[in-house]
């Protein structure tokens, strides 16, 4: 295989953050893998969109423009188990002496107990590896390599005919969950360790090694790995602000091909299916492969069920009801929210309203995998509402005569490995030594004794108070010892993994603190309804109190998305256990960060890459620094105190932002812009709509979608506590002009 065309899209910049890539480059990288989609059947993943820069596929040509090497390639014989095959691999399709060449087009998973209607079992959603295996339909796209000849038209023929071990040209069978410590679920890791490793003398036919060498004078698995992960996010987020191009995950999709499926009666049929509750007003589960099988095998086109044409009528079917959920055209009286994204091409979950109070509140296309949480748990725990339950339903008590009073708590996000919530402390909460968290939230977690890892902002805790060990009692944690002088209302932000025993829970500290006439000084974050009631409060108190909202998390493609609702514990996590560096400043890795947060006994894939994510988006705005790790580990994550000393030591390291005048990140100082959900029947204002399309022609470029999604309303970035000003944006420094 020689060396690739060389196209001039395939620059450094794509192999790094997507805000570093400039905008005349976007936009040509966008317009060709436009055309790349057109024709390879309207779909493409964002491995497969590394793919076409790095190997220079030619739209016109339908194949990448030099001759392969299948001695790289991943060899899947067909029949029997499979091996590890991400999306965007170059895979030898054998049968005997034969084979066929193909890249892997998309990766969803096959576990059974499925009806034909789409009905699953609530264990399915969301359920982790069984035995260590993880069954998968692994579509394989024969044709990126040029026309088929004759002979291997024939033989594919042989493979696709009925009763062969090749349907519908996808290989479905077990899979090792996890390979070198990434998730079989993370196509991006896959891909990124496949290249890295018995993959790497296809990434030596570019630029890639070329390049790492000349920066950092040598050459380590984990840099190639890190920098094909950074160029597949970034090629994601540039398919995603495509005009023609609809994105679901990191699969893109033809914008004019969706919108006509959208149109279709088997889309009609497909949001009739899912939109039916259980009977007996219970959730159903609804899995889109075999319903979607079902609807298309008898019509006059099932071979929309074959190859890549079937990963896009799984794309167009999960995009037909995201607009549905977002739009909402669903019945007003029923409750539709993802709930696992991988199983079965999705699996999406219907209840009537309401729904419990562990969802209320959470993004409904952010999948919760909610139930193999109620397969594991009774369902009267799952069912309690954590907050706005109803007035007629006796609270709890306990021995002592104390109620739970759950109303203050809140999940603020929630997937398959980790729940992270805000908690209100009311005063008897603090004088009983009690953690209320609601019988929701604990069912997540496992039974028996758990661990309190108790951080509160700017006092460091004795080791008696920071970990202590906990049991349960109704829906609370018992035998807390809170920390003296926690003002009732008290926000803590506490996030735990949902397979683990530990909770890492966090105070937030006001800047500046806030003085109440009657209460004294007011330190740290409060939930201002739980300060009045338990102070008796006669005034309103102040808005600089906050409301413990968080900030959005940066827009990511990733597998697993950044979670802005650590930030406060990460950063605790570092003040507490980070190695010192220069001017008292806290450093870890990504793997001893996730272990500082839940223990060291997690040991999951996701949840690890969940933390770097979340760390890397707060680099980008200043909260932390990152620099590769001098041992060929991972990144290093820095926190830097706000001193003058460290103020230039963080300077002298060349890993300095974007800081105001005072020394502080701007980003603690100031609330992003995001969009809201409105309540039922209101609308946005057209000033909202005007501040909306101009942030996002800003941002963005003149080609940026300036339509406000109905029944959301655009909250301004601006300086804490007052209101409108200068955006935020205006404030982060962007590449072209540093």
């Amino acid at each position: 295989m020689g060396r690739p065309g060389g196209d001039e899209l395939l620059c450094p910049e794509i192999f790094g953050p997507f805000e570093d890539v400039p905008t005349q480059l976007r936009t040509a990288v966008a317009d060709r893998l436009e055309q790349v989609t057109a024709a390879r059947g309207g779909l493409l993943h964002a491995c497969g969109a590394f793919n076409a820069l790095y190997f220079d596929y030619s739209p016109q040509l339908r194949r990448y423009t030099v001759e392969p090497d299948p001695v790289a390639f991943i060899t899947a014989p067909i029949g029997g188990p499979l091996p590890v095959l991400p999306v965007g691999a170059h895979v030898r399709l054998t049968r005997g002496t034969r084979e066929l060449w193909g890249e892997v087009a998309a990766v969803l998973g096959a576990r059974e107990d499925v009806d034909r209607d789409g009905w699953a079992s609530g264990v399915l959603s969301g359920a982790p590896a069984a035995d260590g295996l993880d069954p998968q339909r692994v579509i394989v796209d024969t044709e990126v390599f040029g026309p088929l000849s004759t002979a291997e038209l024939v033989e594919r023929g042989r493979w696709l005919r009925p009763g062969g071990s090749w349907q519908d040209g996808h290989l479905t069978g077990p899979v090792p969950s996890t390979v070198q410590d990434v998730s079989t679920r993370d196509q991006t890791g896959l891909f990124a360790a496949h290249l890295a490793g018995p993959g790497r003398p296809l990434l030596d036919l570019g630029p890639l090694p070329g390049w790492l060498l000349e920066e950092n004078g040598e050459i380590t698995e984990q840099d190639i790995a890190r920098a094909v992960r950074a160029a597949v996010s970034c090629l994601g987020e540039i398919m995603a602000s495509t005009s023609g191009l609809r994105t679901w995950g990191l699969y893109g999709r033809s914008s004019t091909e969706s919108s006509a499926f959208a149109d279709s009666e088997p889309a009609k049929e497909v949001l009739s299916a899912v939109g039916r509750p259980a009977p007996g007003g219970r959730a159903r589960y609804t899995a889109l492969w075999p319903l979607l099988d079902t609807l298309i095998r008898g019509t006059e086109r099932p071979d929309r069920l074959s190859g890549v044409a079937a990963a896009a009528l799984v794309v167009d079917a999960n995009l037909a009801l995201s607009d549905a959920v977002t739009n909402r055209t669903t019945s007003p009286a029923v409750d539709v929210r993802l709930d696992d994204r991988w199983q079965q091409g999705g699996i999406w979950r219907t209840q009537p309203l309401p729904v419990p109070g562990l969802l209320a509140g959470l993004d409904p296309l952010s999948p919760a995998s909610i139930g193999y949480t109620e397969s594991q748990a009774p369902l009267e725990e799952l069912n309690a509402t954590t907050a706005g339950g109803s007035p007629t339903a006796p609270r709890p008590t306990d021995s002592d005569g104390s109620a739970d009073d759950p109303g203050h708590v809140a999940v603020v996000h929630m997937d398959d490995e980790l729940v992270v919530l805000t908690v209100a402390l009311s005063r008897s909460a603090l004088e009983t030594g009690r953690l209320e968290l609601g019988h929701p939230v604990l069912a997540l977690l496992p039974q028996g004794e758990l661990i309190l890892h108790l951080h509160h902002d700017g006092i460091a805790l004795p080791d008696e108070l920071a970990l202590q060990r906990v049991r349960r009692a109704g829906a609370a944690l018992r035998r807390v010892t809170w920390p003296q002088g926690l003002p009732p209302g008290t926000l803590l932000t506490i996030a735990a993994a949902r397979a683990g025993r530990r909770l890492t829970a966090t105070s937030v500290l006001l800047s500046p603190p806030v003085e109440i006439q009657g209460i004294g000084t007011i330190r740290w974050e409060c939930d201002p309804s739980v300060l009045i009631r338990d102070t008796g409060l006669t005034t309103a108190p102040p808005p600089a109190l906050g409301n413990g909202a968080r900030q959005l998390p940066l827009p990511r493609t990733s597998w697993r998305p950044a979670v802005a609702a650590l930030e406060h514990l990460i950063i605790e996590a570092l003040k507490r256990d980070g190695d010192t560096g220069p001017a008292d400043s806290r450093r870890l890795d990504g793997v001893r960060l996730t272990a500082a947060l839940f223990g060291a006994e997690i040991r999951s894939p996701a949840l690890l890459w969940t933390v770097i994510h979340t760390c890397e988006d707060m680099s980008l705005l200043g909260l932390l620094t990152q620099q590769p790790s001098p041992r060929e580990g991972p990144d290093l994550f820095t926190w830097w105190p706000p001193t003058p000393e460290a103020l230039r030591a963080r300077s002298a390291s060349g890993w300095g932002s974007q800081e105001d005048p005072q020394g502080e990140p701007l980003s603690r100082r100031w609330i992003r812009p995001l969009r809201r959900r409105l309540p039922e029947g209101q609308q946005p204002s057209s000033e909202s709509r005007r501040d909306y399309a101009r942030w996002r022609i800003e941002v963005e470029g003149s080609g940026a979608d300036t339509e406000l999604p109905p029944g959301t309303t655009f909250v301004h970035g601006h300086l804490k506590g007052s209101g409108r000003g200068k955006p935020w944006h205006r404030h982060v420094a962007r590449h072209e002009e540093r």
